[in-house]
């Protein structure tokens, strides 16, 4: 955030005497903006907030605060206040921070909530983490298909300020999600028609226990501003457009961290961790002694042509960028879960294997001509520069086309056999491919320089 507006916050709280003047100015900033300092004051200072804001003031400027250090917060302020607080938050919210804290101390918070809203809040956190139940809202208005235009728009205007959404609405019977009604439609009908005359019949839906990333795709396929959550038939909550930027954002964390080899679960203990990423760093360890072997195998053919290892290093960085580009690929689709069945894979795997290899038919007539034209500048003579270029052209497009080829098999592969692709993917695929791509390299001169 800007360093003046976080100065010009942290000297009102630190010269403030007044907690009334205190929250008649600090509520005149943004709830974002007093979110983004929130994590740079000092805990003296943010418990002056504490003291001085309402928990629904709090509860607004948490909503700009991750759930992880949303939770710390809380545990700052003490069980009274946190569960105040927490009474305040929007449901999914709340949801989203009682799934980051554990034991004695969610049910201390819970505890001292109202009944009706401990009902909701434990409901939705009984959801697995990443299912449509633990990212949906229960704040939605609901109507029966029986009312008329006339009684379901006062229950409208009375239940409108509740609501995280009004449009559109949900028309239900018993309970069973029915229809919805447009904003727009419900305004412009009059009395006496019934909602079930102007709904919208068998609307898109998920159940609780669907992934989050099948809500998302859903939201995005059907253009919808609300998407219902279904239990047992019955309709228990939304997901929201903002909802499914969340778990896009949480999403996109994940496929960030397979680029690492690494998991994006901040829950996990250290020693749990270690176990998950050390047996890859074993192997990869392994695949870089052989490497080195590798280059040893070759030591003959680089004392006759010292050359080659100059573009050794141009080949290694196509063959891994090409690698990581399909690598990129297959993580995306395999996040948006349109690998899902046999036929899906294989033309995905298809489609890669052609764009790689005229990636590399294009790449290595274009490495064949820089190289040949670098070592006539740098007074290299006779028949072994067509030898050296067309060696470098080669490896080049066969390297290309490999390391495509492998970068988007390998995570399909791995998610076929239960494994997560986010402790090995990326590194494991880079050293690979510098294995593959040296026997080629140095193999190809080898018996280009001994046949021809």
């Amino acid at each position: 955030m800007n360093d003046d507006l976080l100065l010009q916050i942290k000297t009102i709280i630190e010269t403030s005497t007044d907690p009334e003047n205190l929250r008649e100015q600090l509520v005149n900033f943004h709830p974002y903006d007093l979110a983004a300092a929130f994590n740079l004051l000092d805990e003296d200072l943010r418990q002056k907030i504490y003291q001085t804001l309402t928990p629904e003031q709090l509860a607004d400027l948490f909503e700009y605060i991750e759930s992880d250090e949303t939770a710390d917060f809380l545990e700052e302020m003490g069980p009274q206040k946190s569960a105040s607080v927490l009474a305040e938050m929007e449901a999914d919210d709340a949801t989203d921070v009682l799934q980051e804290i554990q034991g004695e101390q969610k049910e201390a918070y819970l505890s001292q909530i109202e009944p009706e809203t401990k009902e909701e809040l434990t409901y939705l956190t009984s959801h697995p983490e990443d299912t449509a139940g633990a990212v949906m809202t229960t704040n939605y208005i609901a109507l029966e298909r029986t009312l008329d235009v006339k009684q379901a728009m006062k229950i409208l205007v009375k239940e409108a300020n509740e609501s995280e959404i009004i449009d559109p609405l949900f028309i239900i019977d018993q309970d069973h999600l029915v229809g919805t009604v447009s904003l727009k439609d419900l305004i412009i009908a009059r009395s006496p028609k019934m909602l079930e005359e102007i709904m919208t019949p068998n609307p898109i839906t998920v159940d609780v226990g669907d992934e989050a990333k099948l809500a998302v795709n859903k939201i995005n396929d059907y253009a919808l501003e609300a998407l219902p959550v279904l239990d047992q038939g019955k309709m228990v909550g939304i997901i929201t457009i903002d909802d499914a930027m969340d778990v896009i954002d949480d999403s996109a964390s994940e496929v960030y961290s397979l680029f690492a080899g690494v998991g994006v679960d901040t829950k996990d203990t250290i020693w749990s961790n270690i176990l998950k990423r050390l047996p890859w760093l074993v192997i990869l360890l392994i695949l870089s002694m052989v490497l080195a072997n590798a280059i040893q195998l070759f030591e003959d053919i680089i004392k006759q042509v010292t050359v080659l290892i100059f573009f050794q290093t141009m080949i290694l960085d196509m063959a891994g960028n090409a690698g990581t580009q399909s690598l990129a690929v297959s993580l995306q689709s395999l996040d948006r879960e349109e690998l899902t069945n046999r036929k899906h894979k294989l033309r995905h795997i298809f489609k890669e294997v052609r764009i790689n290899f005229f990636n590399a038919l294009i790449l290595g007539i274009f490495a064949f001509g820089v190289s040949y034209l670098f070592l006539l500048i740098n007074g290299t003579t006779g028949f072994n520069i067509l030898i050296i270029a067309l060696i470098i052209g080669l490896a080049s497009a066969i390297t290309i086309i490999i390391s495509g080829m492998f970068g988007s098999l390998f995570p399909i592969a791995l998610k076929g056999i239960g494994i997560d692709p986010a402790v090995a993917s990326g590194p494991f695929i880079t050293t690979v491919n510098d294995v593959f791509s040296t026997l080629v390299y140095f193999g190809l001169a080898y018996l280009l320089f001994s046949y021809l």
